[in-house]
């Protein structure tokens, strides 16, 4: 398998979330219209123009793509599983080798997202966005009085040792920096 097939899910996702994305700091994109207003408003202030401006700190392309892309997979595409996933993004890279029977494996049964990202791009921030938008939408829905089982206030995780888990921990327990709309 060739580097092409094997990022074929991420070039058909990072695709496919761009042209949703087409007007988001305007607050004109498409993906407005499929997310719930939680998520919208999220967006509005994590990515908007204005709320950009008026900001020290942002979150960079690379971390905005990882977020953007994570939204897509679970909240517009609602992709459960690994195999919706693909179904959903990138159909004909299932048709490559075995990929079908590895993505159908009972291991692969469950939401699951990697977020490549390089050492000091800033992944707690991802990790801490994509956190609180679960967390947000979670509670909104419990307010409303709808089971979506999309979001969650139950988070699992684990760090690679304690340097990154003190990291974590503290980041958690000053959440100040973080550009959010909270």
């Amino acid at each position: 398998m060739n580097g092409n097939e094997q990022l074929a899910l991420a070039s058909a996702l990072t695709a496919k979330t761009n042209q949703l994305c087409i007007g988001l700091e305007d607050g004109v994109a498409d993906i407005f219209d499929l997310v719930t207003p939680t998520t919208a408003e999220l967006l509005h202030g994590w990515f908007g123009g204005e709320a950009k401006t008026t900001r020290r700190l942002n979150f960079h392309d690379g971390q905005r793509q990882a977020i953007l892309n994570t939204i897509v997979a679970h909240e517009v595409l609602n992709a459960r599983d690994l195999k919706s996933l693909y179904q959903t993004a990138a159909p004909d890279a299932l048709l490559s080798g075995t990929r079908l029977a590895e993505v159908s494996e009972a291991k692969h049964g469950h939401p699951k997202y990697c977020l490549k990202m390089a050492t000091g791009t800033g992944k707690t921030w991802v990790l801490q966005a994509l956190l609180i938008w679960q967390l947000l939408n979670k509670n909104a829905v419990q307010a409303a009085g709808v089971d979506d089982t999309r979001f969650t206030r139950h988070f699992l995780i684990v760090a690679p040792g304690l340097i990154v888990y003190d990291r974590l921990l503290d980041a958690f327990c000053n959440l100040s920096y973080l550009p959010t709309v909270l």
